[in-house]
């Protein structure tokens, strides 16, 4: 014990001898490495002050957990995005049935956003509508065939030029009229006719569409069938979608919009039978779902997916250019004149009418997900993108911009005779901007055309626009319906 403190304290003694060495070795040491530490700290730091600093994307304020703003937002859809434009800039967040949902609202945003990041999805969207209108739950391989061998074929077929040599127009308006020929026979035998706006919308395209899509052999009368799923498109998107006694009706007529088609298709699909008059696009599509070895049920469900898609923008655009010439006597007269002296395709007061159609109507928009944590560029300012959100491109904002579009909340039919005013791009952009809109614009000006150069349509009632009724993205514009029409003969 007494050996064991003796050495204790010789340590402390030689201990307290060495200090002062000691401390002066360590400050010789640290000196160098703290001016060094400091340097480093500095410099990096004035660099990093070159980046902008990161920022959440502007949030639009809500008091309610989880619902947000989706009551506005389903309530009168365009006021609250020019108004959240308005306050919080071209892109916000907002909160919606639980979800976090970015919106871009000028053009060009959503296409820079997917240069600049790799994770921004548009499949989660698209396998959600795909299992929505075909029933189909594991509907993820019928999405990555459409996204990977389909849509590079419809690009080619449905591009300007190749919509023009495709014939895909000469077939709708071969139907059309054939329509148009029962419909004069009808009003000839029997008077004016008296209908909702919207039926004499819905049926005829539906008719012309799919004679131009799958031709004369596809079964035209699951019209009705496609008529109750269109106007239950909403049901179908949400989780009442399952339950047993709300959308039984939606359930079946989509199961009877499948049988039609797996019937079109099984000749052909178990023999190596032709089918009558089929476009292009949907035979090179089969073609491809057969090489795929996708079902015979998953490639109706595609084919159903491609039917609701070449008719669901163009039956509510067509409704909306068709309601304001009805409630604006001046605007249906000069289209009518100019229908029976000159082609659709060389009518310019129907081509600016269908822009400031397009630019006024409302379709869903386009859809990303978020698959990672993001830091994508906006403007100059660094936003942060959580991953789990979703991007949508929302366009009205910009088209309802008074610096874009003066007095942008009235309809002018003549506003894109100024031809410096930019296009309207209600129908996406980016890399996977919507395939069919050129040949989308000609048949909504064929179907205006040749319905004002054979019939007189009247209002029955008051002439008011329809409320626009929406459900989550998608509006309903159809099931918004508010006109009765009259239709007879052309003096």
């Amino acid at each position: 014990m007494a050996t064991l403190l003796r050495d204790t304290v010789s340590f402390s003694k030689q201990f307290n001898d060495a200090f002062p060495t000691i401390v002066f070795s360590a400050a010789l040491c640290t000196f160098p490495a703290a001016i060094s530490y400091l340097f480093l700290a500095y410099y990096g730091n004035a660099h990093k002050s070159e980046k902008p600093s990161t920022l959440p994307v502007p949030a639009v304020e809500s008091w309610i957990p989880w619902i947000g703003k989706s009551v506005q937002l389903m309530r009168d859809p365009l006021t609250f995005i020019v108004e959240s434009r308005r306050k919080y800039g071209p892109l916000f967040e907002m909160t919606t049935w639980g979800s976090k949902l970015i919106v871009a609202t000028d053009p060009g945003m959503l296409m820079s956003l997917e240069h600049q990041c790799k994770d921004l999805n548009p499949s989660t969207s698209r396998v959600d509508a795909f299992r929505a209108l075909t029933g189909i739950h594991n509907s993820e391989r019928m999405t990555e065939v459409m996204g990977t061998r389909i849509m590079p074929v419809s690009s080619k077929i449905l591009s300007p030029s190749g919509t023009l040599k495709s014939g895909l127009m000469e077939t709708f308006n071969e139907r059309l009229m054939y329509n148009f020929d029962v419909l004069t026979a009808e009003l000839k035998a029997n008077g004016p006719k008296t209908m909702r706006l919207s039926d004499f919308i819905s049926y005829h395209l539906f008719c012309a569409s799919t004679n131009s899509l799958f031709g004369p052999t596809f079964p035209f009368d699951s019209y009705p069938h496609y008529a109750v799923i269109s106007s239950s498109i909403q049901i179908l998107h949400s989780p009442m979608a399952n339950w047993p006694f709300v959308a039984r009706k939606a359930r079946r007529a989509r199961q009877g919009m499948i049988d039609a088609l797996i019937k079109y298709t099984e000749d052909w699909w178990h023999n190596g039978g032709q089918i009558e008059g089929v476009s292009q696009l949907v035979g090179q599509s089969l073609i491809i779902m057969k090489e795929e070895n996708l079902s015979i049920e998953e490639a109706a469900g595609s084919l159903l997916i491609s039917l609701w898609g070449a008719l669901f923008n163009v039956s509510a655009m067509t409704y909306w250019l068709t309601a304001q010439l009805l409630v604006d006597e001046k605007i249906y007269t000069n289209l009518r004149e100019e229908a029976v002296d000159k082609h659709y395709m060389e009518a310019p007061l129907l081509e600016s009418a269908a822009l400031e159609t397009l630019r006024t109507g409302s379709v869903p928009p386009p859809t990303r997900s978020v698959d990672a944590d993001a830091e994508i560029v906006v403007d100059g300012k660094r936003y942060f993108f959580e991953k789990g959100s979703r991007i949508i491109s929302e366009m009205s904002g910009y088209h309802y911009n008074p610096d874009v579009y003066a007095d942008p909340h009235s309809f002018k039919s003549e506003r894109f005779f100024d031809e410096s005013l930019p296009r309207p791009k209600p129908f996406g952009e980016g890399h996977h901007f919507c395939r069919g809109m050129h040949l989308a614009k000609l048949e909504i000006k064929s179907f205006i055309s040749h319905t004002l150069k054979h019939f007189s349509l009247k209002v029955v009632g008051s002439k008011e626009l329809p409320k626009l009724k929406r459900a989550g993205l998608i509006p309903d514009v159809l099931g918004s319906d508010n006109i009765t029409l009259e239709i007879s003969l052309r003096d």
